[in-house]
């Protein structure tokens, strides 16, 4: 029988009460002033990113380094969002991660969206499982800390703040409610989207066989965490939204860490096993519906989708290998002359060109295939 985890219970049903029934007074007494929403929004967005950017790519899956002023910066503005240490929290996202859409999985989506959520929260049971696997974590003396001192340092930043910065322009009750109570409740709920929203909405372009989906409106609701199928097939990758286009800030924080010497080895999965991942997910997709239609059918699209592919596979080796060649050449820029480099941008162009042409002619004819055999007759 699951033991309910009563402190963790109350805290997250009466402080959404609370928000509502003193933002409701407060606003009806006192209406809205611009700094109490500025300040909203200026806490919410550094605290969330201490989440995104701190505790689950950096402490969770060290897809980068950080200088110990950045570390710590996180670990304090984390402890703001009442979301545990950045101990306890890594160690239940690695289980997560190690364990997706399983009984180990700690949040796992199969047993409900609501479970995942947050009921997962309200029960003892992932509790005792932790730190069996962040003996990493355990050994930096900046988590460590935070760990200990955790609680007093949670309410000092969740609370104290808003409470010294509101008193210090003279609205210390607002600032409190809106920097404080408000902040940490819509903190809460962004949060538990990713495990909740992220494994429910959207596409899986890159692994069929995990219930994580990448979708743009999750990613905007969740400072870039909801390309999940992505980030769970290369949880190691420094960034979330891969193309350049895509909504993730917590990857342009990061970059912008990195462009003043803040952080450091930034980890890219290759260009080359991104796209090997996205036409294996297309093929396996392609197949599966043929399969479903025509089963004599399947050598000759397995056939056909192999010549193309074998196009895009050319395609982005080279662009890979010039890219490759590039970073290197900055890097010792010294030794290199600039008709060189100019040189090389032209091919760059040119290789990215040809890849876009590649994927244009895959994607079509994946397509096209997939209209040919008419909507899938399996239900979902």
């Amino acid at each position: 029988m699951k033991r309910i985890n009563w402190v963790t219970a109350v805290f997250l049903f009466v402080t959404p009460v609370a928000a509502l029934v003193w933002g409701g007074m407060h606003v009806f007494v006192h209406g809205v002033t611009l700094a109490e929403v500025s300040f909203f929004l200026i806490y919410l967005a550094v605290t969330a990113m201490s989440i995104t950017a701190g505790y689950h790519r950096l402490f969770s899956h060290r897809a980068y380094e950080a200088r110990p002023l950045v570390r710590a910066l996180y670990l304090l503005f984390g402890a703001a969002t009442f979301q545990d240490s950045a101990l306890a929290w890594s160690a239940d996202h690695r289980s997560h991660h190690q364990n997706i859409d399983s009984d180990g999985d700690p949040y796992n989506v199969r047993r409900g969206f609501l479970w995942a959520h947050m009921g997962w929260l309200l029960v003892t049971d992932h509790i005792r499982q932790r730190r069996a696997n962040v003996p990493d974590l355990e050994a930096d003396w900046l988590v460590a800390a935070q760990h200990r001192f955790y609680l007093p340092l949670a309410t000092a930043m969740c609370f104290g703040v808003p409470l010294a910065v509101g008193w210090a322009v003279g609205d210390p009750w607002g600032f409190l409610l809106w920097g404080g109570l408000i902040r940490v409740v819509v903190g809460h709920h962004a949060t538990f989207l990713v495990n909740s929203l992220a494994h429910t909405l959207g596409r899986r372009p890159y692994e069929p066989g995990f219930s994580a989906r990448d979708s743009v409106v999750t990613a905007v609701l969740t400072f870039g965490e909801g390309y999940h199928n992505f980030h769970h097939r290369f949880a190691s990758d420094y960034r979330n939204g891969v193309r350049r286009y895509q909504w993730d800030p917590t990857k342009w924080l990061i970059r912008a860490l990195a462009s003043v010497g803040l952080a450091s080895n930034l980890r890219r999965i290759p260009r080359e096993r991104i796209v090997a991942a996205r036409l294996r997910c297309d093929q396996q997709r392609l197949l599966d519906r043929v399969r479903e239609r025509s089963q004599d059918a399947v050598g000759a699209v397995q056939a056909q989708m192999a010549e193309i592919a074998a196009g895009v596979e050319s395609a982005v080796a080279r662009l890979g290998a010039l890219e490759r060649e590039f970073a290197r050449m900055r890097a010792s820029a010294a030794g290199v002359s600039r008709e060189r480099l100019r040189h090389l941008r032209g091919d760059l162009r040119q290789a990215r060109r040809e890849f876009r042409g590649a994927w244009r002619s895959w994607s079509r004819e994946v397509s096209r295939m997939l209209e040919s055999f008419g909507p899938s007759p399996v239900p979902g």
